[in-house]
């Protein structure tokens, strides 16, 4: 709850407008309500669909899904690279490397294919700022579905020779 003067009230907006002053209401200062109506807003930048991962073996991985028209649904992994899969982490909250996988490394999903031929730079905070077609629009099927693993650390096979050892070799005799 706010103090001091209540400036507005009967406030009625299209959504179009510049600026409160060319929304319907009453004049300023002119009101009949208390503090406890007071009125707030969020100003976050839109960022697009909500995303999450599905299927993986932890949080920090799985099948990309984004939620549009009221329904979760896929992305296809047409053009889908680390760019692309940095920014589905960043969405989520991850701040580690990501790697892309492809051909449904996680599993095929069962609703729809929402997303194809998404365009990342991988500069972008989320996936509804990338560069895409038309929702719903894909020439794709679930078995090409889309996914990430964030927090990406590569696994290198250690190399039990010792120091000064030199490489074994095989020779077959017939």
């Amino acid at each position: 709850q706010g103090s001091g003067p209540i400036l507005l009230d009967e406030v009625e907006c299209s959504g179009n407008e510049l600026s409160l002053d060319q929304c319907k209401k009453s004049d300023w200062g002119q009101q009949n309500c208390d503090h406890i109506e007071d009125a707030g807003v969020s100003c976050d930048p839109f960022t697009g669909p909500p995303v999450r991962l599905v299927d993986g073996e932890s949080t920090k991985e799985g099948r990309v899904e984004v939620f549009l028209n009221g329904q979760w649904g896929s992305v296809c992994d047409e053009g889908w690279t680390d760019r692309d899969a940095a920014v589905v982490c960043r969405q989520l909250g991850f701040s580690g490397a990501a790697k892309a996988r492809g051909m449904a490394y996680f599993g095929e999903g069962h609703g729809p294919i929402h997303l194809d031929n998404i365009e990342c730079s991988g500069m972008e905070h989320a996936l509804g700022e990338c560069g895409r077609p038309d929702p719903g629009t894909h020439s794709c099927w679930h078995s090409e579905d889309a996914g990430v693993i964030c927090d990406y650390v590569e696994e290198k096979i250690p190399d039990i020779r010792k120091a000064g050892d030199l490489p074994t070799y095989c020779v077959l005799k017939s």
